[in-house]
């Protein structure tokens, strides 16, 4: 890992909390005298075990030379882990700043004085706000963002979320009378207030408190590209930076980014394709990643989605929905069986997670039975899905062996879905109750707080697309391996 050496000469605004906005006051080097074509504005935090990766992420934002950031201003707020997690990993050089918050802006100039100055004495003159500030409040997150885009105005506002990510889940988007305060799974992990993060229905909350409209969202986190995620926050942005696989602990190239969005003040897409072509092929190319981490260095991409074209992807999605859900009742035998067998072997997207590759999926059953879903199908994923990605890049190992990814999707039978949990396995069912999966029974019976309606059937997804009425109705229990796993599999004329 390099050495995150940065520059000292930087702007930094202080308030007695993270959730208040009386933290708006004029730069002391004075307010820009013309608008940048882009602001970032990253939110990160160290999760547990994060901070030395993550110290590196923020490094790459100085790495950018000095003429991309006269038209990309930058601002971070970033908090380290927790005294207790830090000690877990033997993180000593954190230890003075477990569970403190730091904010501050990188100055578009650097000269060969501020090189001197490393990361660390940068950050620890620049804490913000109490100690072990809640992270994943959504007015904490807003109130963050109504500073950055009046301290660093510009034309275009892209916001990163870095930390570690866990997709979508019912049981984790437990409904709360107040969405400023999550519960549970989602993105951003605060391991000071017992593991809370943003889930899909709380970030929504943040972005919509946020008084400007985002040009880009891009989650720097694992397991992020959901379609639940996707629609939940699609009015809230006209772009989305996401992965669908793991993505490596230090995450995005951001030099990278800077100088793309730079180049293309004009044309987001094509600076945000760019970025994210750059970030796998450099992945791809890391030796230290393979040796660390073989799983993340073969399973990485990264894509970039138009937001703006949901409801048309939606609509004909749901088209697609009724077709799968109208044969499934009233169609053959036969015709049920295929549906079964593409459902037993649909890719898993990760090894927890009863989360599948979408667009997979459905190729798979437009081949299956070409009659039933082809003219459908071919509306859904050659129209609609070609207008809504902008890009995508999928590792080397991913090509060369015939895998390819997309967005993904909850899928489960009978209303239920599995999960693993700390090497064991649960079933959640659609009634609220979950269980201990062990040699086949079901044991230890419990709540798990809500029901699949009132969590799922409550997402901007289950609305336009009705897919909570597949989970239900659906016989056949997906695939519970990996998709990385199944090797073999694509040599099967079903994949063709």
């Amino acid at each position: 890992m390099m050495t995150a050496t940065l520059v000292s000469g930087i702007s930094v605004f202080t308030s007695c909390s993270l959730d208040n906005d009386d933290n708006a006051a004029t730069s002391p080097d004075g307010p820009h005298q013309q608008l940048a074509d882009y602001t970032i504005i990253y939110y990160g935090n160290g999760g547990g075990d994060l901070d030395k990766a993550l110290m590196e992420t923020i490094a790459q934002f100085y790495r950018a030379d000095a003429e991309s950031r006269k038209n990309v201003n930058i601002c971070v707020q970033y908090k380290f882990s927790t005294l207790k997690s830090l000690q877990k990993k033997k993180l000593e050089q954190f230890y003075p700043y477990a569970g403190k918050t730091c904010r501050f802006t990188v100055p578009p100039k650097t000269t060969d004085a501020d090189l001197k100055t490393t990361l660390m004495t940068t950050m620890s003159s620049h804490f913000f706000g109490p100690d072990n500030a809640d992270f994943c409040r959504s007015d904490s997150l807003a109130n963050y963002i109504n500073w950055a885009t009046k301290q660093l105005p510009a034309r275009k506002y892209i916001l990163i979320l870095n930390d570690h990510g866990g997709g979508y889940l019912p049981n984790d988007e437990l409904p709360v009378a107040d969405v400023s305060t999550p519960q549970t799974r989602g993105v951003i992990y605060d391991d000071g207030h017992d593991d809370k993060h943003f889930t899909a229905k709380t970030l929504a909350k943040a972005l919509s408190l946020s008084r400007e409209h985002l040009s880009a969202l891009y989650m720097d986190a694992c397991i992020m590209n959901t379609a639940e995620y996707q629609f939940e926050l699609a009015p809230l942005t006209d772009y989305f930076v996401l992965s669908t696989c793991s993505v490596p602990d230090e995450g995005g190239y951001y030099a990278e980014l800077v100088q793309a969005l730079s180049a293309n003040p004009d044309d987001l897409e094509k600076g945000l394709a760019r970025f994210a072509k750059y970030c796998v092929e450099r992945w791809d190319n890391d030796k230290e990643l393979e040796k660390e981490d073989e799983e993340v260095y073969k399973h990485h991409d990264m894509n970039v989605y138009r937001a703006t074209e949901v409801e048309a992807f939606g609509a004909e999605l749901k088209k697609f929905v009724d077709c799968l859900l109208d044969t499934y009742q009233n169609g053959s035998d036969e015709e049920r069986a295929k549906i079964d067998d593409i459902t037993a072997h649909a890719y898993r997207i990760d090894y927890d997670q009863p989360t599948y590759d979408l667009m997979h999926y459905i190729y798979m059953l437009k081949a299956a039975l070409p009659d039933v879903f082809g003219s459908v199908i071919e509306s859904l994923a050659d129209v609609a899905y070609n207008r809504y990605i902008v890009f995508q890049q999928s590792s080397a190992w991913l090509n060369e062996n015939g895998h390819t990814v997309s967005l993904s999707v909850l899928l489960g039978c009978q209303g239920h879905y599995m999960t693993k949990e700390d090497g064991k396995d649960y079933r959640y069912d659609a009634d609220g109750m979950y269980y201990l999966l062990q040699d086949g029974k079901l044991l230890n019976g419990r709540s798990w707080g809500s029901t699949l309606d009132e969590t799922y059937g409550q997402l901007r997804f289950d609305k336009a697309t009705g897919w909570s009425r597949w989970l239900r109705l659906n016989q056949q229990e997906p695939n519970l391996k990996c998709f990385v796993d199944l090797h073999n599999f694509n040599s099967d004329s079903r994949s063709e």
